[in-house]
C-alpha cells in the first residue's frame, strides 16, 4: 500500500504543485483591464500600457510580460500577478492596436487571444 501511495505521490507531483492555469479565466482578467486602454509601448516581450478612466484604477500603467514560461502583469511600483503559468511557448504579436497573444501549453494545445488597444 505505501509503495502504492509512493508512487502515485511522484506520478502526479507535478499536478499537485504546477497546475496549469486557467486560459478563459487569464484572458477574461486581461480582457477586463485592457478594455479602453492605451497601448503605450510593445515588443515581442512586453507590452506597456495605461488603464482607462473607467477601470477600478484608473490612468495606472501596467506592463504585460513574457517571463520564462509565465505570462504575467506587472505594475509600476508593485509585483507582479501570473496569468498563465507552465507554458511551453508564449509569443506577442503587435500590429498596433492589436495584440495577439499565442501560448501552446505542455500538450501542445495552441491558445490565440486578440485585444485591441486605443
Amino acid at each position: 500500500m505505501i509503495d502504492f501511495l509512493l508512487t502515485s505521490y511522484h506520478n502526479n507531483r507535478e499536478r499537485l504543485f504546477y497546475n496549469e492555469s486557467n486560459w478563459e479565466i487569464a484572458m477574461l482578467r486581461l480582457e477586463q483591464m485592457t478594455a479602453g486602454a492605451k497601448l503605450l509601448q510593445a515588443d515581442d516581450k512586453r507590452v506597456l500600457f495605461e488603464t482607462a478612466g473607467t477601470y477600478k484604477f484608473p490612468h495606472k500603467k501596467y506592463q504585460l510580460q513574457i517571463y520564462h514560461h509565465m505570462l504575467r502583469i506587472t505594475g509600476e511600483h508593485e509585483g507582479h500577478v501570473p496569468l498563465l503559468l507552465n507554458q511551453r511557448q508564449l509569443s506577442f504579436n503587435v500590429r498596433k492596436p492589436v495584440l495577439k497573444i499565442t501560448a501552446i501549453d505542455r500538450w501542445q494545445r495552441k491558445w490565440e487571444f486578440y485585444l485591441e488597444f486605443q
